[in-house]
Order: structure tokens, then C-alpha cells, then sequence
């Protein structure tokens, strides 16, 4: 191939005192013109380039890198807070599954024992400050769950055998565990006290019989309730009635469970299970010390409607 020569670029009127100079020169190659400055008729030296291909070839910048990062983390967290709401959900629902057949196993012990109730008794324990009451050996669970580190109380309550499941005695979301054991309790729920409880005989509140539940309605009476992991766990589920007095009315005794949205599972004597949202957390007051918080007076005194008259 022919170069083309200095001289033939002056002639068509290139200026050689500019320094660099471009110009195509056909098969896809670029004609640098180099020169030197201050020198008019200056020796030029010409040289050939391959021609770009126009072909970019670029990557992320740090600002669309963290772009793309923060679009990341902000789904993981949406996809989280639904996957975590989707759980407690399930849990809610399992848990009233559990009362729910906790709830017919006690309808079919009454309706095989001549409208009995099943035996809600408690014994003193070990350490009751620490630990509770027991429910007695032939009561519908027998033990304690703080210091239960097997099933095997649950096994030997009386509405075991309707049940078959030591599982159903449990909520999923219940994570509290065995004093001084890292085990899940055995047990998430109580039967109220007024149904065939310690008092039996001496509070005419107390009811033996199914059938004495009347007041108010069966639909209305509540059975079974989650109990709060710091309750004082004392066999059975004990509210003070609205008769008592102001002392006994403004606090509790046992505490219910917050564990599903601030809320709780109950079941009723009709066999119908409900979810009761509260009005606030529930935290148990020291023994003599009034819940004197609106809101959680509200709470109590729904669950106050619950208890049978006398």
C-alpha cells in the first residue's frame, strides 16, 4: 500500500503547525497526523490506528451498585415482615385448632361421665413461688408446665385419652421454657377455676356439672385460655368476680397470654373458640398492687363477663 506523503496533505490545504491531526483512511482505520509545534514546514510523521469497533464496554457505577442494594434490602425487608405476619398467623390459627379440640375432648368427658365436669384441682408444690400449683393426679392435665421437662403429665390427665396428642396442650408460639431447663414448657393453656376448680362445694360460682352453667349463657362462659408464660401458674385459671371488692376486681390473678398480636385464644363451654385482641400488654402486677391502667382495666373486666354468677 501506498502512504500518502507530507506534501500531498499541504497541498490540499492541511496546516502543519497543528500538532494532531485525523483523518479515515478505509479499512476501518484512523490516519494520525503528528507534528511538531513552532514549525511550520515541519517534518510530518503519519501513523495508523485501528478504528474503534463502537462497541461500549461499561460497568456499574458505585452509585448504581448501591442503587441496586438498596432496592435489594428494602424487598428482603418487605418479603420478611410478610413471611414474619404469615407465621404468627399460622401460629394464631394452629393454636385455636388446639383449643378447639381441647374444648370437644372436654365435651365428650362431660358427655361420658353423666354431665361431670373434668376435675380441675391443684396441690401445693415444692416452691410455690417459683413454680406454682400442681394440678392433681386425677384432674384433665396433672403437673405443673414450669418444671414439666416431659409429657408425661400431660398423658396422665383425664382428657388425654380424647385427645391422643400431647401437642394440642401446646400453642407454636409459645417459647417459654422449663425453669432451670432450656426446654420448651409441655403446656400453653388453663381451664378457668370455676369449673369444677379448688373452690368447688364453697363457691357457689363454681359449677360441677355442665348443665349448671347458665349464667350467663354457655356461649358466653369461657373453659380454656392461654396463660401468660409469668402467671402465677396456680392449677386452674382464676379471675376475681365483679362482686369482690374493689381490691380484688382492679387486678389479676392469673394473667392471660399476648403472644399473638397482643391477643389471646380462648375457648367456650358451647364449644366455640374465639381470638381476643387486648387493649394493652399484658404484665402481671405485684400481689396487692391494683392494675390501675384504663385499658387494662377494660381487659379484665371482659374477662370478669366470662366467669359464671352463682
Amino acid at each position: 500500500m501506498n502512504w500518502p506523503s507530507p506534501d500531498w496533505k499541504r497541498a490540499r490545504g492541511w496546516h502543519a503547525d497543528r500538532s494532531v491531526r485525523h483523518r479515515h483512511a478505509g479499512a476501518g482505520r484512523q490516519l494520525k497526523e503528528v507534528t511538531k509545534p513552532r514549525c511550520r514546514l515541519a517534518l510530518t510523521k503519519w501513523t495508523w490506528l485501528p478504528q474503534a469497533s463502537g462497541r461500549r464496554f461499561a460497568g456499574f457505577t458505585l452509585l448504581e451498585l448501591l442503587v441496586v442494594v438498596l432496592i435489594i434490602t428494602i424487598i428482603a425487608t418487605l418479603l420478611s415482615a410478610a413471611l414474619n405476619q404469615t407465621r404468627a398467623k399460622a401460629h394464631q390459627i394452629a393454636c385455636l385448632n388446639n383449643l378447639r379440640h381441647l374444648q370437644l375432648s372436654w365435651s365428650l368427658y362431660t358427655d361420658d361421665n353423666s354431665d361431670l365436669l373434668p376435675l380441675n384441682r391443684s396441690e401445693p408444690s415444692a416452691d410455690e413461688q417459683a413454680y406454682g400449683r400442681r394440678n392433681t393426679t386425677n384432674s384433665w392435665v396433672v403437673g405443673n408446665p414450669k418444671e414439666d421437662i416431659t409429657t408425661r403429665n400431660v398423658v396422665k390427665g383425664t382428657l388425654f385419652p380424647y385427645t391422643k396428642s400431647a401437642a394440642l396442650y401446646r400453642c407454636p408460639a409459645d417459647r417459654s421454657q422449663v425453669v432451670g431447663h432450656p426446654l420448651l414448657r409441655t403446656r400453653s393453656y388453663s381451664m378457668s377455676s370455676y369449673l369444677n376448680g379448688d373452690d368447688a362445694g364453697v363457691d357457689p360460682r363454681v359449677k360441677t356439672v355442665s348443665s349448671a352453667v347458665g349464667t350467663p349463657s354457655p356461649d358466653k362462659v369461657f373453659a380454656f385460655i392461654e396463660e401468660h408464660e409469668y402467671s402465677l401458674w396456680m392449677g386452674s385459671f382464676s379471675v376475681s368476680p365483679p362482686e369482690k371488692s374493689i381490691a380484688a376486681i382492679v387486678r389479676w390473678v392469673s394473667l392471660p397470654a399476648d403472644r399473638h398480636e397482643r391477643g389471646c385464644n380462648l375457648s367456650f363451654v358451647d364449644g366455640h373458640v374465639e381470638y381476643w385482641r387486648w387493649f394493652s400488654s399484658k404484665k402481671l402486677a405485684p400481689y396487692g398492687r391494683p392494675n390501675v391502667n384504663k385499658h387494662e382495666l377494660r381487659d379484665l373486666r371482659r374477662l370478669q363477663e366470662g366467669v359464671p354468677r352463682p
